[in-house]
């Protein structure tokens, strides 16, 4: 039976893993950061809008918003008019959630990094 040979030694070495590692999480971290959820946004849609909000309001002829930022536009507006203002990143994804169910603009990629959620249109 043929033996393997060694290990790369410096592929092994455990201090090269704990100084990689750590970068390579710094460097995905960003990137995490502006991948937008529409899950969440639709959780605090739920939460915060849909008492004052019927699907009539975004379905109806005379919309406000006519792009992505009109819709997230919006979002900021009624945010402020609650009485607390959310994230930047709540509100995309609040944006996102709603411009997914009702609007389906083309989505700004600093916002929707997918290649699907950028292209509808």
């Amino acid at each position: 039976m043929a033996s393997r040979p060694p290990p790369d030694r410096e592929v092994c070495n455990p201090m090269r893993i704990l100084t990689v590692a750590p970068l390579a999480a710094a460097l995905a971290a960003p990137l995490a950061a502006h991948a937008q959820d529409a899950a969440r946004g639709r959780a605090l849609y739920e939460t915060r809008c849909i008492a004052c909000h019927s699907t009539s309001v975004h379905n109806r002829s005379a919309r406000k918003a006519t792009d992505f930022e009109g819709v997230r536009a919006q979002v900021v507006r009624w945010s402020r008019e609650a009485g607390s203002p959310w994230t930047a990143e709540e509100i995309d994804d609040v944006s996102v959630y709603l411009n997914e169910l009702y609007y389906r603009f083309p989505c700004p990629r600093t916002i929707c990094r997918s290649e699907a959620r950028a292209a509808r249109g």
